[in-house]
């Protein structure tokens, strides 16, 4: 087990540095600020990541990827805590290399102004939509390997092209912590947001999808030689 915690580590790592960098190296001459630059960095580095470990560690990288797959069943209950020690160790390096690279205050998360409600319901829903494509590419042995790091990537992709300019498009509660803990303030107090909105859409989505999951001969577990090496 200790290479799937090293692989959610440095996995989480690089899809946490890579968004957190882009927004520090933005002020530099040549680069770039914008919301899609920074929806395609954070996207195509999950699709790496997916890419580089999901074979080891079926590549959560995301608290609430984890809780999802443990409420569903395809993940077992007594790791997930280890799993998400691996997971919040790996943002809270990378935004603290950033931090000593470009200075602390890059990439965090802060809710726009406006009323909670809405904020806590993108979160939600964008966890939702993350998690849903994630257990249908993940947990069925029917899709084609290169598939899920291309539908997971774009997701991301699209989920922070939506949230960008309401939360920032989180979906992972150790994305947004990492910078949180350099940055202080505002960021901290308003963490509790991605602390539960993206674990709740992911339990809904999670549920939902094994209870409208037709052949179930074909699920698999996330990772599935975990689900076999523990029967």
């Amino acid at each position: 087990m200790i290479r799937r915690y090293l692989a959610e580590l440095v996995g989480t790592f690089v899809i946490v540095f890579a968004p957190v960098a882009l927004s520090a190296t933005s002020t530099f001459h040549g680069g770039d600020s914008g919301l899609l630059a920074a929806a395609l960095v954070s996207g195509l580095s999950v699709l790496a990541m997916v890419y580089t470990f999901g074979p080891i560690s079926a590549a959560h990288f995301n608290p609430a990827v984890t809780l999802g797959f443990a409420v569903s069943k395809r993940f077992p209950w007594r790791f997930v805590a280890p799993y998400w020690a691996a997971q919040f160790s790996g943002a809270v390096l990378a935004a603290g290399l950033s931090a000593l690279l470009f200075g602390a205050g890059h990439g965090v998360h802060i809710p726009a102004s406006g009323p909670v409600l809405r904020n806590f319901g993108t979160e939600v829903t964008l966890g939702f939509i993350l998690m849903l494509v994630i257990i249908s590419v993940a947990t069925d042995r029917r899709v084609s390997p290169p598939i899920p790091a291309l539908a997971i990537g774009f997701t991301v992709v699209v989920g922070v092209l939506i949230g960008g300019p309401i939360t920032g498009g989180s979906m992972n509660p150790a994305r947004s912590f990492g910078p949180a803990v350099f940055a202080g303030g505002e960021a901290l107090s308003t963490y509790w947001l991605y602390l539960f909105a993206p674990p709740l859409g992911a339990v809904i989505a999670a549920i939902l999808y094994e209870a409208i999951r037709i052949e179930r001969n074909d699920a698999i577990g996330a990772p599935q030689s975990l689900m076999e090496a523990l029967k």
